[in-house]
């Protein structure tokens, strides 16, 4: 301020404030629109995130959902080098499974192990197929070549014990009810034992 006022002369400070101002606000503004297309891409993401994960009392909004799912691919297509894509294929197929849309899910999960076999989302991608195709689509067959595929690949996941529950359910042709039935009677004579 010492500076201005020696070498401009008093009536012109409010001047070169405004001015100082305006040059500060077109550089911000600049670099805002001077944002990567990938930038853009994820600051949408989030936006769309946090609207649609901030009262998990509401509803789903539907079309911000699907229009989240897209973001997700899109940036998961555009940018498949970046780890994010990992993240945001895992999160679609969530999503799309939560909107009842298992053929999307289980394509982003599929992508997601065909591009990234070795991320640490490659085995929960995996097992999350096979749960979609035993309890979502009804395969009961794709379920099962799933769990085993998931079995062999991944015996020390921590998934594998919920793996085989589900393999073995599947190959003994025993339907949920009938197990919920098993295990109440276990219970009710474990219960009884105790008395």
């Amino acid at each position: 301020m010492f500076v201005i006022k020696i070498i401009c002369k008093p009536e012109k400070l409010p001047i070169m404030k405004t001015k100082i101002v305006m040059l500060i606000s077109l550089s911000l503004l600049g670099l805002v629109a001077c944002q990567s297309p990938k930038e853009k891409l994820v600051d949408k993401i989030k936006s769309n995130e946090n609207i649609l994960f901030s009262d998990s009392m509401k509803t789903l909004d539907d079309s911000l959902a699907v229009a989240t799912l897209d973001l997700y691919s899109s940036y998961a297509n555009q940018f498949p080098e970046d780890t994010n894509s990992i993240e945001y294929l895992f999160k679609a197929a969530d999503l799309a499974l939560g909107l009842k849309k298992a053929p999307r899910s289980l394509e982003s999960l599929e992508l997601l192990i065909q591009r990234y076999p070795q991320s640490a989302k490659a085995a929960s991608a995996l097992f999350m197929q096979a749960f979609i195709h035993e309890t979502a689509i009804q395969d009961k067959e794709g379920a099962k070549a799933l769990f085993s595929q998931f079995m062999q690949k991944y015996p020390e996941h921590p998934l594998y014990s919920s793996a085989k529950s589900s393999f073995d359910q599947l190959n003994a042709g025993i339907s949920d009810e009938e197990l919920i039935r098993m295990f109440e009677s276990k219970q009710d004579s474990l219960a009884s034992g105790l008395k």
